[in-house]
């Protein structure tokens, strides 16, 4: 029993000091990395010491995932040299190791680095077969700055084809995801991409820009290496605005740049634009010493777009210089490079590709519908018993839930209802009063003159004059107890509807002081109930009676539309106004008299009015369907 303890003991110690070891390597490895990446753009030489260190480290402890990093790197590495096919044959071998470890991170950088250098040597469509992959895998992983590269790629992929608005498509994409996320080297890239597309459209001065950008960017992030593209970008803008000697002195910083780095591809593009500057300067010696050099350095780097750029320049040199016979020659050669790159990515290849990761993405969007459908079903079945009892618990507290807000919504119904009842208990009120007012105030006194007149008779000798005045004062109160009849309930709206009865009231109300005029347009009197006709007139009377009443009015205008929706009514004066937050503030009995009644006819009120601007009132009633 104390041998098996024993055993056990040295077994489980010898396991945890395995995993010990694995992390210790794995930091180590890390680390290394980590310093690769800080000067792979900065001094190459460095960056090589820190690939050897991880390939050292790897093989003794024969940790492989650390072998494919170092041959990623050197892939990448040689990539800065413009050394394609041999960065080719290190990322083929990087790909093998992380698709047998099924590490999908590292097989998509993998692939991306595949895809630019295809690119680089003009094979078109192995180039965006390989970015179109690495994409899909980094959009499944959701991981953003990768995806960012990948876009850019594409773009610089479809910009090299001359295909400006795909360029522009993708690029911005990246540039999109990139302005959210904390400043990367691989984001340098995207800037001086989209700044090149913009030079090519003639867009300058935005290209421009965002080569200043892409600099601070460098500056910020140590990379010495990339500020050779944004100079030679700047040279070529500085070109076409025909700043030859600027543009000169910037190809000169970027070849100092790549010559330090080793980069042939970059060295081949900037002298073959440095050779197009000369020969607009006519100085045809640079310029063919700067054509050959680009044909040589894109030789040796095996970058084809550069060599079909080189020999048609060198061949439109020949021609100017009368020199046709050798400007024939180089355009066939650069014709045989051109019909090459145009084999390896004919237009249907590449549209089948874009069309290809289109379909891709969408098989990999229903799939992940499908996964989830079928995990969701999984645990339908195991929680079934389980979502009984929660539907029943959730009835009835949903139960108790809805008598809670039902007895909450009576509360508010029955605390409306008050509203609205004292509303109009006070409104009663307020016309009881001015109705005591005006019988006190004016049939009262005809009445008591009247009384006053016939206590006289028998003491005056002129019995008929007496009794003739008083007939008259009577006839008075007469008319006037048919004037306040009518008031309240007006028996002409009832007889002849709302049209005459306006009507009639604006010529009684109108004076030689107050001109009030009446338009009524698409009305019917079958669009209201009598009730609603009531309460829109006491409306109409209440506007008027305040403009000359109030406002000092000299000219009123009552307007009635309708249509099969609502009715409209807008009454104007030209009085003299009011402050409607003062009005409002004193709570007025007109003022609550008008809302009241709108919101009985379910319309809605709109007042506009000012000191000195007269005031307009309009009131739209919804037609009951």
């Amino acid at each position: 029993m104390r041998y098996t303890f024993v055993i056990l003991f040295f077994i489980f110690g010898c396991a945890k000091q395995s995993d010990t070891d694995n992390e210790q390597i794995t930091a180590k490895v890390r680390y290394y990395n980590t310093k690769y990446n800080e000067y792979q753009r900065v001094n190459i030489n460095i960056a090589q010491t820190y690939i050897d260190s991880i390939q050292t480290l790897s093989k003794k402890e024969n940790y492989v995932k650390g072998i494919g990093i170092a041959t990623l790197d050197k892939g990448l590495l040689e990539n800065i040299k413009g050394n394609f096919n041999l960065a080719i044959n290190k990322n083929e071998k990087a790909l093998s190791i992380f698709n047998e470890l099924k590490e999908d991170t590292l097989i998509a950088k993998s692939l991306a680095a595949l895809g630019v250098n295809y690119w680089q040597k003009g094979e078109i469509v192995k180039s965006l077969d390989f970015l179109f992959k690495a994409l899909k895998i980094n959009e499944t992983l959701d991981l953003k700055s990768a995806q960012a590269a990948n876009y850019n790629q594409i773009s610089m992929v479809y910009q090299s084809q001359n295909k400006i608005p795909l360029a522009e498509e993708f690029a911005n994409k990246s540039m999109k995801i990139i302005q959210n996320l904390t400043p990367e080297l691989s984001h340098i890239s995207t800037f001086h991409n989209l700044a090149n597309i913009y030079g090519m459209q003639g867009k300058y001065k935005d290209a421009l820009r965002l080569d200043s950008i892409g600099l601070i960017y460098c500056e910020q992030l140590n990379a010495e290496f990339n500020k050779s593209m944004f100079y030679d970008n700047m040279a070529n803008c500085l070109y076409y605005a025909n700043d030859w000697t600027n543009a000169i002195n910037y190809h000169l910083k970027a070849i100092s740049i790549d010559s330090s780095f080793g980069n042939n591809k970059q060295l081949g593009d900037t002298y073959c634009n440095m050779g197009a500057i000369y020969e607009e300067q006519k100085n045809y010696d640079k310029a063919l010493e700067c054509y050959n050099k680009s044909i040589e350095l894109c030789r040796v780097s095996g970058y084809k777009i550069g060599i079909k750029n080189g020999l048609q320049q060198l061949s439109k040199l020949f021609y100017k210089t009368n020199n046709t016979t050798a400007a024939y020659h180089l355009l066939q050669e650069s014709m045989i490079v051109k019909d090459s790159m145009i084999n390896e990515s004919s237009e249907q290849k590449i549209a089948e590709l874009q069309t290809l990761f289109d379909t891709e993405k969408k098989k990999q969007q229903i799939a992940q519908q499908e996964l989830k459908i079928s995990r969701r079903n999984i645990l339908l079945v195991v929680l079934l018993a389980a979502l009984i009892m929660s539907v029943f618990i959730f009835r009835l507290v949903y139960l108790r839930y809805k008598l809670k807000q039902e007895q909450k919504l009576q509360q508010e119904l029955i605390k409306e209802e008050t509203k609205r009842s004292k509303a109009i208990i006070e409104t009663e009120e307020n016309e009881r009063q001015r109705l005591a007012r005006e019988l006190h105030d004016g049939v009262g006194q005809l009445l008591t003159a009247t009384k006053l007149n016939l206590a006289n008779l028998k003491n005056t000798e002129n019995t008929t004059a007496s009794i003739q005045h008083s007939m008259n004062i009577l006839d008075e109160s007469i008319q006037e107890i048919r004037t306040l009849s009518h008031n309240m309930v007006p028996d002409v709206l009832h007889q002849f509807g709302l049209e005459k009865a306006v009507t009639i009231f604006a010529n009684k109300m109108q004076s030689t002081a107050t001109e009030i005029q009446v338009f009524f347009s698409g009305y019917q009197e079958n669009m209201l109930d009598d009730i609603s006709k009531l309460m829109l007139y006491r409306i109409i009377q209440e506007c008027v009676n305040n403009a000359v009443k109030y406002a000092s009015a000299t000219q009123i205008t009552l307007q009635i539309t309708a249509d099969e929706k609502e009715i409209t009514l807008m009454v104007e004066d030209n009085g003299i106004g009011f402050d409607k937050e003062i009005i409002s503030s004193k709570n007025g009995i007109g003022m609550k008299n008008l809302e009241l009644r709108s919101a009985y006819l379910k319309g809605h009120l709109d007042i506009e009015s000012s000191l000195g601007n007269g005031t307009t009132i309009i009131v739209d009633i919804p037609i009951k369907q």
